[in-house]
């Protein structure tokens, strides 16, 4: 069902790129990005078409959350799993920016193989995934004057001072394995339901 997912900065910077079935090359985040860009004022549409290939898209944390799909299922099945992973990403990383995502690629791109096989959702629930997701996070690490440990040539700070492992609080779902999950989780108790499939699409 779901060709292609990828998350783009506010200025079109690639964060994640994953495809699933080979139906579309990634030049179509290029294409996205130019039709976005294209439309006139802040509010483009939920779902775009380029040459059969349907983009549907959700804005959050400033970045662009994007399906494609060259089949006809629900728009809302694939904004409902969009505004899914967004709020996985929260739970998981702590939050949801563009320094956040680029820390922790690695275990986004585990969610999304947990998420979907060949294109089609599997579950989107944090008590499932939190089962099988290995992948430890990071979260920025706040730059300290007292600790000069961390400053570089120039009072440059290190790459070391900008990441460092999440905590607890930050990230709930891996620290609470095996225990119900803390107050942060987004778990809606059960996975992803899937309507059956029918065309809405609009015109190209």
């Amino acid at each position: 069902m779901i060709s292609q997912v990828f998350l783009l900065s506010a200025k079109g910077d690639h964060l994640i790129y994953k495809d699933f079935r080979g139906e579309a090359g990634r030049d179509v985040i290029n294409v996205f990005y130019e039709k976005v860009n294209a439309l006139p004022g802040d509010q483009p549409p939920v779902v775009m078409h380029h040459e059969g290939l349907h983009f549907v898209h959700v804005r959050q944390g400033g970045l662009y959350c994007v399906a494609t799909t060259r089949s006809n299922p629900s728009p809302f099945t694939l904004t409902e799993f969009l505004n899914r992973l967004a709020a996985l990403i929260r739970d998981y990383c702590g939050s949801l920016s563009e320094q956040s995502v680029s820390l922790n690629s690695a275990l986004i791109y585990e969610l999304l193989d947990e998420m979907l096989d060949f294109g089609y959702p599997q579950t989107s629930s944090t008590e499932i995934l939190k089962n099988f997701i290995q992948t430890e996070a990071v979260t920025p690490k706040p730059f300290s004057l007292l600790d000069l440990r961390n400053v570089g040539l120039f009072g440059a700070d290190t790459q070391h001072s900008k990441v460092a492992p999440s905590a607890a609080a930050s990230r709930p779902v891996l620290s609470t394995r095996g225990e119900p999950v803390g107050h942060r989780s987004v778990s809606t108790g059960g996975s992803l339901v899937v309507p059956q499939l029918e065309s809405r699409w609009g015109g190209g």
